[in-house]
């Protein structure tokens, strides 16, 4: 069993699956893995040199079996899914549940047969499905050890202090995935570095932060920005970014991450991490 939604522009989300007296999904295409493409060159050798390579976008195709009063039900699909326009694809079956983002290609079928069909095309320039949750992570010296709710007989600390910052963050995705990072500063801070400790690759800034600060850091692909947030205004802030830093990457598994700071005591960061899928 699985349920197939779309959500247009306008914030509306259509069931495919859930009106059969109207609508029967007898086929979608386009939910396995994509398509790679391999660039290769000759050389004087036997074969080809590789390149590079890269997956292509997806393309979903859903076929509809309209039913009831055909004529409206058609119409009805016309309004909902204008051609050209964004739409977001939601899927979920046993395992998975998970939306990607497409825009509508092509919406048609055949008038005059005996059992009418529409063909819905979207395409995907992106191709991993993404997570409908997203995990978040704190990464701070200042570890919180009180929560809601408790009873106690001896005094218990509300926090601990760690000397060296480290959090585990695990993907359980297909594939390597960007984070969304919020940094919040309440002091002066200064020469920031985020390090992943299996990697060593570190992303660092040049900057003197002050209190109330809030950085925000996106890495994921087609996204990538760091801007900061004070006193209302918004500060692009990649010209800061310090020599050899590598925009943070989470491999599939378990990765560990720590930061070092002037100022270190005055820092905490979120990790928002949104999983993606090759297919479903």
């Amino acid at each position: 069993m699985f349920t197939l939604k779309i959500e247009n522009t306008r914030g509306e989300i259509f069931e495919l699956t859930n009106d059969e007296t109207n609508y029967a999904v007898i086929g979608v295409s386009g939910l396995t893995r994509p398509d790679t493409t391999v660039n290769t060159s000759s050389g004087v050798s036997d074969g080809e040199y590789y390149n590079s390579s890269k997956v292509d976008m997806r393309n979903i195709v859903i076929d509809i079996l309209l039913r009831g009063d055909i004529e409206t039900n058609r119409q009805r699909l016309y309004k909902i899914f204008p051609l050209k326009t964004a739409c977001t694809v939601y899927f979920k079956n046993y395992n998975r549940d998970v939306k990607i983002k497409g825009y509508v290609e092509v919406l048609d079928g055949d008038l005059f047969v005996e059992q009418e069909q529409i063909q819905i095309s979207i395409i995907c320039p992106q191709p991993y499905f993404e997570s409908l949750k997203t995990l978040y992570t704190e990464l701070s010296k200042i570890m919180r050890l009180f929560e809601f709710p408790f009873c106690i007989t001896e005094p218990i600390p509300f926090s601990e202090k760690r000397n060296l910052p480290l959090c585990s963050i695990l993907n359980n995705g297909d594939t390597t995935c960007g984070v969304i990072l919020t940094i919040s500063i309440s002091g002066e801070v200064s020469d920031l570095k985020i390090y992943n400790t299996a990697t060593q690759q570190f992303f660092g800034l040049d900057y003197e932060f002050q209190e109330n600060d809030q950085i925000t850091l996106n890495t994921q692909s087609g996204q990538k920005n760091i801007s900061l947030i004070r006193d209302g205004e918004i500060i692009n802030l990649l010209s800061s970014m310090q020599a050899g830093s590598s925009w943070i990457q989470l491999a599939t598994g378990i990765n560990n991450f720590t930061f070092t700071a002037d100022g270190a005591d005055f820092v905490k960061i979120i990790f928002a991490t949104i999983e993606l899928y090759g297919g479903v």
